[in-house]
């Protein structure tokens, strides 16, 4: 299958395609392959929202982490589309976080505070207010927290972008290349084997979203992820047009390019199942009904299902693999791919090309699920 990279990435959505241009910008060699299509799985399937971050028991550290990958946008945005001319419909329309309770008010007004010290401008709109910003909103609307840096991508074409700089800085991408199996000699890792045959590689990535726990299973490694799957709809002719994505209510509502509104998302366990069913339907109706009850009308033109990818601990798996040397893991990051894309590709890259995992991927180390193990069996 060629000369043998120095990076193998298994998995052709927004976190490897990510990782691949980092490494590929830094000079080194790189394949990605794919078992299908370049963003295939959740990265088609993602509504593309790049939102700061929310107060979460993650922690302050983790919130930090992901500031630092919205930042990194507007560099890594300017960046892609001086070496591709790619289209990947960035939206800067800022995001309402809408409150229908007095306790999602209360909650709304104490993050604003938190994202203002994470270096956010966030300011509290009345209901009358916010109905003048968003003039669909409903009248049930007690007022929101806005966020004018908010925006969004389609990120099937962000992936695709990722992909094709790092293509032109040197990377090759393989699709239709399902992996097999692992290349091991005295339990390092040294690529893959494929369907076409074997790759040698000198460092490898396993970044399969939802599927990364079959990976490893390759190696009787534990790294479980588990599905979660995601229902959405597009609906058209809608008016007034919504200018500014709108969260609240358990969802989002998104405007897109072309006039469309996308209500998201579902939140279901329900394995590698990516049907879309009446009563995801039905949410979502409901959703839009309680955001945008003038929208209740609106076409529906589409219906899609993705499977976000999950961890038992809501931390996603970034760092070295326990036990095989020459395997590194980015998985898990669960609704936040997109925003989390950015900071996942330097702090990836830089560690393999260091040798040694960036301190602050401790709290993200693959191998916490393998200790819990051998402490439950002790």
């Amino acid at each position: 299958m060629g000369s043998s990279p120095d990076v193998l990435i298994i998995g052709g959505g927004i976190i490897g395609c990510a990782i691949g241009y980092e490494l590929a910008k830094a000079g080194a060699r790189v394949t990605i392959v794919e078992r299908g299509q370049l963003a295939s799985g959740a990265s088609w399937a993602s509504a593309g929202l790049i939102s700061p971050p929310k107060r979460t028991p993650l922690g302050d550290a983790h919130a930090r982490l992901e500031a630092r990958s919205f930042n990194r946008y507007p560099t890594l945005l300017a960046e892609l589309w001086e070496a591709t001319g790619d289209d990947v419909e960035h939206n800067p329309a800022g995001r309402l976080s809408v409150a229908l309770t007095a306790e999602e008010e209360a909650d709304l007004r104490a993050l604003i505070p938190w994202q203002r010290d994470l270096g956010f401008t966030v300011e509290w709109l009345t209901g009358d207010e916010a109905r003048r910003l968003v003039p669909a909103l409903s009248p049930a609307i007690r007022g929101g927290a806005w966020c004018a840096a908010a925006s969004g991508v389609r990120a099937e074409r962000l992936t695709h972008a990722l992909a094709r700089a790092a293509g032109l800085r040197g990377a090759t991408i393989r699709e239709e290349t399902p992996v097999t199996g692992f290349l091991t000699v005295a339990g390092r890792v040294g690529g893959a084997q494929t369907a076409e045959g074997p790759l040698h590689a000198g460092e490898t990535v396993i970044a399969t979203g939802a599927w990364t726990a079959a990976l490893g299973a390759l190696l009787d490694l534990p790294l479980p992820t588990r599905p979660v799957r995601g229902q959405m709809l597009a609906l058209a002719g809608v008016d007034p047009p919504l200018a500014h994505a709108v969260a609240g209510a358990g969802g989002f509502l998104i405007p897109r390019a072309d006039g469309t509104v996308i209500a998201a998302a579902t939140v279901e366990e329900a394995g590698f199942d990516t049907r879309v069913t009446p009563g995801g339907l039905g949410w979502l109706s409901t959703l839009v009904g309680t955001l945008a009850p003038v929208y209740a009308g609106a076409r529906v033109v589409e219906t899609w299902a993705g499977l976000r990818p999950a961890t038992a601990d809501d931390r996603p798996l970034m760092g070295r693999a326990p036990g095989h040397d020459g395997l590194w893991v980015a998985a898990g990051h669960m609704r936040d791919g997109v925003l989390w894309a950015p900071v996942t590709g330097e702090l990836l890259a830089a560690s393999i090309l260091n040798g040694v995992p960036d301190p602050v991927l401790a709290p993200y180390d693959p191998a916490r699920f393998a200790r819990q193990g051998a402490a439950a069996n002790a």
